[in-house]
Parts: structure tokens; sequence; C-alpha cells
């Protein structure tokens, strides 16, 4: 076995309908070499300069984190839930022990019948165990809107912002040499990178009888400048569809 796993966990329902649990998970990850197949490192030539060489990782990376999370009753108009990971956990982006932040939580509002209402957000955080540097962080927020507006006719509307950012990638806990990219068009360093990206969309449903389905919905991704700032969005790419479906009963 290449990924070895063992998780305690706990789940409990408590009165009114609450559900709260907590978890403890020991694992070991095994090196994999083809995933990191194009990772070179970057070392001093013992002639002077530069030279690249193979990128080896440690052969298993131990694992130990615990994880506690929360949801609550499903009431008239409300529900909520989300759970919270933390400990030692693999950095994939350098095959290296890290520290990792997890955390999700969403919340649902239904004011009636016809409409609900949902917002998420998923956050995850790796940083080096060895000098607590950040490695990655990514950020989703997520809103969602659903209307049904009769009995054939409903809309959706969702709003997604996905923020992400990568330190350049050096052999942690290792040679600490930097690492790099093999490709088509040669070797190339590694570079911190940031996106920042806000998708919309919108989707109308039409199903006057079982078979007769219309859909018509349009979405849009836009870049953001600055994380969360909502200013200079820069449209990148659009998109409509439209698929008709019709039941022909002989």
């Amino acid at each position: 076995m290449q990924d070895k796993k063992l998780h305690f966990n706990v789940n409990t329902s408590l009165r009114g309908g609450w559900e709260v649990g907590g978890g403890w998970f020991v694992e070991s990850f095994g090196y994999d070499s083809a995933l990191y197949a194009n990772y070179l490192l970057e070392v001093p030539a013992s002639g002077g300069g530069l030279d690249t060489i193979p990128f080896v990782g440690q052969p298993t990376i131990p694992n130990s984190e615990y994880i506690v999370q929360i949801g609550t009753p499903q009431w008239k108009h409300f529900s909520a839930g989300g759970f919270f990971l933390q400990g030692h956990d693999e950095n994939f982006f350098e095959w290296a022990s890290a520290d990792l932040i997890l955390l999700s939580a969403e919340l649902s509002y239904r004011p009636t019948d016809r409409l609900r209402n949902s917002v998420s957000y998923f956050w995850q955080q790796v940083n080096r165990r060895t000098d607590g540097s950040l490695v990655n962080v990514g950020r989703v927020l997520r809103g969602k809107m659903e209307y049904q507006l009769s009995r054939p006719l409903f809309i959706r509307l969702v709003g997604q912002y996905i923020q992400n950012e990568t330190d350049s990638l050096r052999d942690d806990s290792r040679t600490n040499a930097p690492i790099l990219l093999a490709g088509p068009s040669g070797v190339t360093r590694t570079v911190p990178e940031a996106t920042n990206l806000f998708h919309v969309d919108a989707l109308l449903s039409y199903q006057p009888t079982p078979g007769t389905v219309l859909f018509a919905g349009y979405g849009s991704n836009m870049l953001d400048e600055d994380a969360f700032k909502f200013q200079g969005l820069k449209r990148t790419d659009d998109a409509l569809f439209v698929k008709l479906s019709y039941l022909f009963r002989l």
C-alpha cells in the first residue's frame, strides 16, 4: 500500500436535531515519482554556476490532524453547518510535510416555500512547517438563489468567487533548492502566482408537462485585480446555452 489512513470519527445526533462530530486522522502518504516527473532542482554546479538535477522526494510523509463539525436542525427558514480541520498534512506542491487548515461553512435561508437562498465559504491554507511561510491558500465564496415562479417555471442565480495564491516552490525541508518545471517549451523556475476569479451564471427552466423542458442559461467569468475587492473586474469569457426537449407520445 502506498497510502495508509486510519481515521477515528465520532458523530452524534443531539436532541432538537443538532449534529456534532469530531475525528482524529493518522495517515502516511507514499511518494509517487510519476506525479513529479517534470520536477527538477536548481543546485550549484561543482565547477561554478548552476546545474539541474532530478527531483527525488522522501519515501513517505506522515500526517496527523483533527476535525470538528457541526450542523443545525432544519428549522423552518434557516439551517447551517460546517467543519474545521487542522494538523500536519502533505504539501503536495513541494512534497513535504506542512501545516494544513481547512474550513467549510454553509448557511441556507428559505423565507418562503418558493424562494431558497444559500451562501457557502471554503478556505484551505498550506504553510511550510520549517519556517511557517505560505505555500498555497485558496478561498471560495459562493452564493445561490433559487425561485420557483410557478409550478413549471424556475430560475436560479449563482455567484462564485475563487481566490487562489501559490508561492514559488522549493525543495522544502531537504536541500531548499528552487524547483524547476520541465515542459514542452523548456525548463522554467516556479514563481509566485495569484488569481481572483469571479463567476456568475443564471438559469431559466421551463417544464410545462413531463418530457417537455426548456433550459436557457448564461455564464460569465471575470478576473479581479485584488482578492475580494470587486474593483477593476475584467471579463474573460461568456457562455450562453439553450436546451429544448420534447417527448412525442404515439
